[in-house]
C-alpha cells in the first residue's frame, strides 16, 4: 500500500516542520481542552471595570490623577488588599494630581503597567533579576519600552509589562513572563505582582540550550515556561467585584478606549487577561506542554498510521473505519485525561487526523484497485459470460482465481454444417453471408449465456463454450446439454425465418464432453485470455466434427452422460484421434 505510506510520511513531515496550519489545528484542539474544566471562582482577585457608567459619573477618560487617588482610597475602604492598574500613565497629569496619586499608593499597595514597543526607547525602570544560562538569547525582544512617569513609577510597589503574545491564529493563550528590551529584562505584570506581594526584590530566570526553562520568585514555587519564556494561562477562573481582602485588577472597559484581546474564551480586556495570568501563577494551575510531547505525538502518529495502513490493506472497509474512529477516540481520550488529571497539553487531534487520512487513503486505494479489477473482469468476461455471472465476479472478485487451476468442466463446440454450399449461394453478396452467420452466432451465444456458460472463443463460424469456470458450477454437464437442446430449437426458428426471407437453411453440429482441464489466464505478459487447456476440450471438438457422420446433430461423450444418463441414448462407439480405446458417444433423447 504505497499511497497510505506516502500520506503517513507526509503527515509526519508536516508535524516535524509544524507549519502554521498544523500549529493552528493543535491550538484549536487545546482550546477545546480548556473548556473541559468547570470554571472556578477566584479566592484572591477581584475586578474593577471603568465602564460607561463610571465615565458618566466621573467624566471622560483619562481621569485626573486626583480622581484615581480617590479611587485608590475607595478601593482600600472596600477591603482591597492591593490594586493593579492595567492602565498606562506615560505623561504627567495636566491637572497636577500625580503626587496625590503617588501618595494614595502608600494607602493601598499599587502596581502599574508598562508596554514594550517597537520604537527605540530603552529607558525603563530598574528591577532586580538573576539569570542562569543564555536567557537574553531566548527571551522575546523589543527595541523600546513605554514606562510610567517617574513619580508614579517610584510610588508603585511594582510595574510589569502587559504585552501579550498572540499565536498564529491571533488568539492569546500564552503570556511571556519576561521580555528583553535592549540589555534589560522586564517581568510580566502578573509576575511582578507576585514578586511585589511576596516582598522579594528580584526574580530568577533559568535557560538551557533549548531556551528558557523556568522563572521563579524566591518565596514561590518555580514557574515552568516554554523556550520563549511563555506560560499557558488557565482560563477557567471567574472574578467577582467583591474586594474584601482581594487584589483588585483595574481596567477600562468603556467602549472605544481599551482594545479587547481575542482569547480561547472570547474577547477580553487586558486587565482581565493579567488577572487570569496572576491567578494561574498563584494557584500553580498553568497547563504544561511537556518536553516529550512532540516525540510522543510523532510516535503515536507513526503507530496509528502504520496500523491504519495494515488494516486498510487486509480488512474490510468497515474495520478500517472502526480503527480510524477508534484511534481518534483513543488519542482524544488520552489527551483529555492528561489535561484534566495532570494538566498536560498533548495534541490528540493531529494523530487522529493522520489515522483518518491514512486509513481513508488506504480505503480509496482499495476501492480504486477493486474498480480496476471490476473493469478487468467486465472487459474480460462481459461478452463471454452471462451478466449475472459478471455481477457476481464484480461483487466478489475473490471468486475469480486468476492463474491456472485444474477443474472438472463441461465443454461444448458448435459449428455450422455445410458452410461451403451456403457460401457459394451467397458469394455474390458477401455482406449478406456475414450478416447471416452473425445472426446465428448471436442467438447461439445468447443461449450459452442464458444457461450460465462462458463463451471461450469464436473460430470462424464455430463457437467454443464451457461450464464450471470462472465460477464453480456443480450442474455443468446438465447446463451444457440443455444449451445444446435449445440451440437446435433456435436453429429451427431461424430456418423458418430464412424460408420466409428466401435465404438458405443453416445446420449445426454440437459436441459435448466433460473432463479435467487447466483453466485460467493464458498468454503473454502484455496480452492474455481466460481460456482452457486439456484433452477433454479436444474430445468435445472431435465429437462435434463427427456429427456429419451420424443422423444426430448432437454428440455427447460418456463422461458427460454419466451426470444425466436418463437424458441420453447411445449412438455408437467411435475411434477418436489420440485415443487408443473407442469412445462411446450419445445424443439427446427427444422430449428433453
Amino acid at each position: 500500500m504505497r499511497w497510505p505510506l506516502a500520506v503517513l510520511a507526509g503527515f509526519l513531515l508536516l508535524r516535524i516542520f509544524d507549519p502554521w496550519p498544523v500549529e493552528t489545528i493543535r491550538l484549536k484542539y487545546f482550546d477545546a481542552l480548556f473548556t473541559l474544566k468547570d470554571p472556578k471562582p477566584s479566592e484572591y482577585l477581584a475586578i474593577y471595570d471603568i465602564d460607561e457608567a463610571a465615565l458618566e459619573a466621573k467624566g471622560q477618560w483619562p481621569w485626573p490623577r486626583q480622581e484615581l487617588a480617590s479611587l485608590n482610597r475607595q478601593l482600600q475602604q472596600q477591603g482591597a488588599a492591593a490594586v493593579v492598574y492595567s492602565v498606562l500613565f506615560p505623561e504627567e497629569d495636566r491637572f497636577g494630581g500625580d503626587e496625590a496619586f503617588a501618595e494614595s499608593m502608600q494607602v493601598v499597595p499599587t502596581f502599574l503597567s508598562a508596554v514594550a514597543i517597537q520604537e527605540d526607547r530603552p529607558e525603563g525602570w530598574h528591577i532586580g533579576v538573576s539569570t542562569m544560562g543564555p536567557v537574553m538569547e531566548s527571551a522575546i525582544a523589543y527595541p523600546g519600552i513605554l514606562p510610567n512617569v517617574d513619580v508614579l513609577q517610584n510610588g508603585a510597589v511594582g510595574t510589569g509589562i502587559v504585552n501579550s503574545a498572540p499565536e498564529v491564529d491571533g488568539l492569546v493563550r500564552r503570556i511571556p513572563m519576561i521580555l528583553r528590551v535592549q540589555d534589560a529584562l522586564y517581568p510580566a505584570l502578573g509576575l511582578d505582582v507576585l514578586r511585589g506581594l511576596a516582598g522579594d526584590p528580584s526574580y530568577q530566570v533559568k535557560a538551557g540550550d533549548a531556551g528558557i526553562q523556568a522563572v521563579r520568585v524566591p518565596k514561590f514555587d518555580t514557574i515552568q515556561t516554554d523556550s520563549m519564556g511563555r506560560v499557558w494561562v488557565d482560563w477557567n477562573t471567574t472574578f467577582s467585584d467583591e474586594m474584601n481582602g482581594r487584589i483588585v485588577f483595574v481596567g477600562v472597559t468603556a467602549a472605544g478606549i481599551s482594545p479587547m484581546v481575542p482569547t480561547p474564551v472570547g474577547q477580553l480586556h487586558p486587565h482581565r487577561i493579567q488577572a487570569a495570568l496572576f491567578e494561574t501563577l498563584i494557584q500553580g494551575t498553568a497547563p504544561i506542554r511537556p518536553d516529550w510531547a512532540l516525540i510522543m505525538e510523532i510516535f503515536v502518529m507513526a503507530i496509528f498510521g502504520a496500523i491504519a495502513t495494515t488494516v486498510a490493506r487486509f480488512l474490510a472497509v468497515t474495520w478500517v473505519s472502526a480503527w480510524v474512529i477508534g484511534s481518534g477516540v483513543l488519542a482524544a481520550s488520552a489527551s483529555v485525561y492528561g489535561y484534566v488529571r495532570l494538566g498536560f497539553l498533548v495534541d490528540g487531534a493531529f494523530p487522529a487526523i493522520t489515522a483518518l487520512f491514512v486509513g481513508g487513503t488506504g480505503i480509496a486505494q482499495r476501492m480504486i484497485a477493486e474498480y480496476r479489477l471490476k473493469l478487468q473482469i467486465r472487459g474480460q468476461f462481459g461478452t463471454y459470460v452471462s451478466p449475472d455471472l459478471v455481477k457476481q465476479l464484480e461483487n466478489d472478485p475473490s471468486l475469480l482465481r486468476l492463474g491456472g487451476e485444474t477443474k472438472t468442466m463441461t465443454f461444448l463446440f458448435s459449428d455450422i454444417v455445410g458452410f461451403t454450399p451456403i457460401s457459394e449461394k451467397l458469394q455474390a453478396d458477401p455482406q449478406a453471408l456475414v450478416e447471416l452467420i452473425n445472426r446465428l452466432l448471436t442467438q447461439l451465444t445468447d443461449c450459452v449465456l442464458r444457461h450460465g456458460g462462458t463463451v471461450d472463443k469464436f473460430m470462424g463460424d464455430c463457437i467454443m463454450a464451457f461450464w464450471g469456470a470462472p465460477l464453480d458450477c456443480e450442474d455443468h454437464a446438465e447446463r451444457a446439454m440443455l444449451t445444446a437442446r435449445d440451440m437446435l430449437s433456435i436453429l429451427d426458428d431461424l430456418n423458418r425465418q430464412l424460408d420466409e426471407e428466401g435465404l438458405p437453411h443453416l445446420n449445426i453440429g454440437v459436441g459435448i464432453n466433460t473432463g479435467q482441464c487447466v483453466v485460467g489466464n493464458m498468454g503473454s505478459q502484455s496480452r492474455f485470455d481466460y481460456s482452457v487447456l486439456g484433452d477433454a476440450v479436444n474430445v468435445a471438438s472431435r465429437l462435434e466434427g463427427q456429427t456429419r457422420n451420424y443422423d444426430a446433430w448432437i454428440l455427447i461423450g460418456e463422461s458427460t452422460v454419466q451426470y444425466k444418463p436418463d437424458w441420453a441414448e447411445h449412438v455408437d462407439a467411435i475411434q477418436v484421434k489420440g485415443k487408443s480405446e473407442p469412445l462411446k458417444v450419445y445424443t439427446l433423447k427427444h422430449g428433453i
